[in-house]
């Protein structure tokens, strides 16, 4: 006989208003998604803590936050993926340690962060392709090194594509203490794909989670590649990298003379190969930065009637994958709260998934879409996108942490 309470309800039956709390950590995620139950108990699930803007100390009070909102105690974490604006916290001193101390029944990341599947010495399970994740892996090593190195891999590169290049890269790097805590985190583990189990049916009870994504290379073969323009789904024409300025001497000891004294061919040939340097560069950081976001763990809670959608950064490749199924489509026609993707980039919203919210409308509309945008303007390169900001304006109740002032938490009940 299940457990029942006064009220004769199933105590693992959830009861009254489901809580989403975003955190202000500048360009990164943090939210805390707290189920009440008919027991009088909660359950929070914490999905994601980082950022590449915020210092530690910060992170340190975001995780400090996180703990009193959810009572000391997490049923679970959700780190979406690698990139240090959605983990950097957890490879932190002090608000590691915080976070660690809320015990997790289960931590849930993308079937890319398996250990089985970290290294070829190992045979991964049967969904898992070893290919793609050794290319993950060598990316991120050249991330690592462009990183430290930037201007002395790019001598010749403007100012704003150095910056450009350096963000990128360091978002990218393993965060190996980050990944090596969430490891040691939790009762238990889940990798999880599109279609496969959520890892949250015990931590809890009563909702329904399905797991849009990531899907794996045989599900979506369009994930081998990343798609770098799309009319239809993107919301602004992508802009081009910055024209480098100068270029190094390619043997050191040789006698040389000045670009302006260069036979006007010479100058010419020099500034071609500048540029081809710096934007291959771009382009591997960009490529890897792309791949690593359609990485990301993709959520529809379902409770009761409310649908929350927590997509993390997943691209074009991924959404197109779940909107290809009509039942999933009509699930997410009426999703009540929606997680803005990537930080609101180009890409991470698709326009025919923003079509399909139809709970999109003016401020006149009752029960109107929840869009919740964290996010730092001049972060990383044009995002937020100004036309895409604009339609979560105009079409839903927008919270952007840019806005605020001085908080560190704001929470909303569905």
């Amino acid at each position: 006989m299940s457990e029942q309470t006064t009220s004769g309800q199933p105590a693992a039956c959830p009861t009254g208003a489901v809580r989403v709390t975003m955190y202000d950590v500048g360009f990164g995620d943090c939210f805390l998604l707290s189920v009440p139950y008919a027991d009088g108990t909660e359950r929070h699930v914490l999905i994601d803590c980082g950022s590449s803007s915020k210092r530690a100390d910060h992170m340190a009070r975001v995780a400090r936050a996180v703990a009193q909102d959810c009572g000391g105690r997490l049923a679970a974490v959700v780190s979406t993926h690698r990139h240090s604006d959605h983990l950097s916290a957890f490879g932190l001193k002090q608000a590691g340690d915080i976070l660690a101390g809320l015990d997790p029944e289960v931590v849930i990341q993308p079937w890319t962060e398996h250990p089985d599947a970290a290294e070829d010495a190992h045979q991964a399970p049967s969904t898992f392709t070893l290919a793609h994740l050794h290319s993950l892996d060598l990316g991120q090593a050249f991330a690592a090194t462009l990183g430290r190195q930037t201007r002395a891999t790019l001598p010749g590169a403007s100012a704003r594509t150095v910056k450009h290049v350096t963000d990128l890269a360091k978002l990218n790097i393993h965060n190996k203490k980050a990944v090596a805590r969430l490891q040691e985190m939790g009762r238990r583990h889940a990798w999880v794909h599109a279609g496969g189990p959520s890892g949250l049916e015990e931590a809890l009870p009563g909702v329904t989670v399905t797991v849009l994504g990531p899907p794996t290379l045989e599900q979506c073969a369009a994930m081998r590649t990343q798609a770098r323009w799309d009319e239809a789904e993107f919301w602004e024409l992508q802009g081009q990298p910055a024209t480098p300025a100068r270029a190094p001497a390619l043997f050191p000891d040789a006698a040389t003379i000045s670009r302006d004294e260069a036979p006007s061919y010479v100058r010419w040939v020099v500034g071609k190969l500048d540029a081809l340097h710096a934007a291959d560069a771009l382009r591997i950081v960009t490529a890897l930065n792309r791949a690593l976001n359609n990485t990301s763990v993709m959520l529809l809670f379902e409770v009761d009637e409310k649908a929350l959608l927590f997509p993390g950064d997943a691209q074009l490749e991924s959404w197109q994958h779940v909107l290809s199924q009509d039942e999933l489509r009509d699930r997410l026609a009426r999703v009540r709260l929606y997680k803005v993707g990537h930080h609101g980039s180009t890409s991470a919203t698709p326009r025919s998934l923003w079509a399909l919210f139809d709970r999109r409308g003016d401020e006149t509309r009752p029960d109107r879409l929840i869009t919740l945008l964290s996010t730092q303007t001049g972060e990383h390169h044009r995002v937020p996108r100004p036309s895409l900001v604009a339609a979560l304006q105009a079409g839903s109740e927008l919270h952007d942490t840019q806005r605020w002032c001085d908080e560190l938490g704001r929470s909303w009940t569905l």
